[in-house]
């Protein structure tokens, strides 16, 4: 026999995706240039008359009941919706195709207290990596509590793959300019590629790592003062791309750590629906 997917195995898939969404959200939240973003593609719909449903298609939240089957959003409030559409209908029986498109999107009133709370919080955030930087600790409660506002907001695929393709820029970035003093290093002056993996990271923007190197005794010694100026200039592009982001090499590859772990968690919640789906084809 075929075993298929009960309804409680939707709702258990279901909850795998949104924690991995919720996950990818909690982390790019950490990104900076992220949350302002979405904050201001808010503004933008709401003030220039658009559609909440252009940036966001509801909530994930943890501590919901029952979530919904896998890729369906979760209703805003059907009996509250519902009520609102008796009420038109009584008003006027021509209702535009807009309006009803405005009914079954995010509720507004919800929206703005969700975003407001995230505009108050990023507020505080901001004061507080200006008073004590990144690193201190209150900076850090401050940037917990912003990514946990943001990460319940459910964003429409095209908003949801922008946030996460500029995280993953930025990474692909760092990784190139890694991959050129690691080809400068190893491969043109023959140091041995575990000598390169122990003393290079922590030292991906120390103009003066290398100098040590080209001073010592070792046979690649001469090659790498050689290549210097080619090692640095890598080195001036990440310490530019630090400053681009306001985050450490370090910490960009951690925020994208974080990122691919959710993602990962949601592509295996998802594969196991395609899958589902398969069986009750040939079942």
């Amino acid at each position: 026999t075929v075993e298929l997917l009960t309804r409680e195995g939707e709702i258990e898939i279901a909850k795998r995706i949104e924690e991995g969404i919720r996950e990818v959200m909690g982390a790019i939240a950490h990104f900076p240039g992220t949350v302002d973003h979405i904050l201001s593609e808010y503004t933008r719909v709401t003030s220039e008359g658009g559609r909440l449903s252009d940036v966001l298609s509801g909530y994930i939240d943890p501590d919901d009941g029952i979530a919904p089957p896998a890729e369906v959003p979760p209703p805003v409030d059907p009996k509250a919706a519902k009520a609102e559409g008796d009420d038109e209908e009584e008003e006027t029986a021509e209702a535009t195709d807009d309006e009803e498109e405005v009914e079954s999107g995010p509720d507004p009133v919800i929206a703005q207290q969700r975003f407001g709370a995230v505009s108050d919080q990023m507020e505080i955030t901001r004061k507080a990596l200006k008073k004590f930087g990144r690193d201190d600790k209150h900076a850090i409660a401050e940037m917990v509590a912003l990514a946990e506002l943001f990460m319940p907001i459910k964003l429409v695929p095209k908003q949801f793959e922008g946030l996460v393709e500029r995280v993953r820029g930025a990474l692909e970035r760092l990784r190139a300019q890694e991959r050129a003093i690691m080809q400068l290093c190893v491969r043109d002056a023959r140091m041995p590629r575990a000598d390169f993996l122990r003393q290079f990271p922590g030292h991906e923007v120390d103009e003066s790592w290398t100098d040590a190197l080209a001073k010592g005794k070792s046979k690649y010694a001469e090659a790498i003062a050689r290549l210097q100026p080619d090692i640095q200039r890598c080195q001036q592009k990440l310490s530019a791309l630090e400053e681009e982001t306001g985050l450490k090499i370090a910490e960009i590859k951690d925020i994208n750590r974080r990122m691919s772990i959710g993602e990962a968690k949601a592509r295996r919640a998802k594969k196991e629906v395609v899958e589902a789906n398969l069986r009750l084809v040939i079942s």
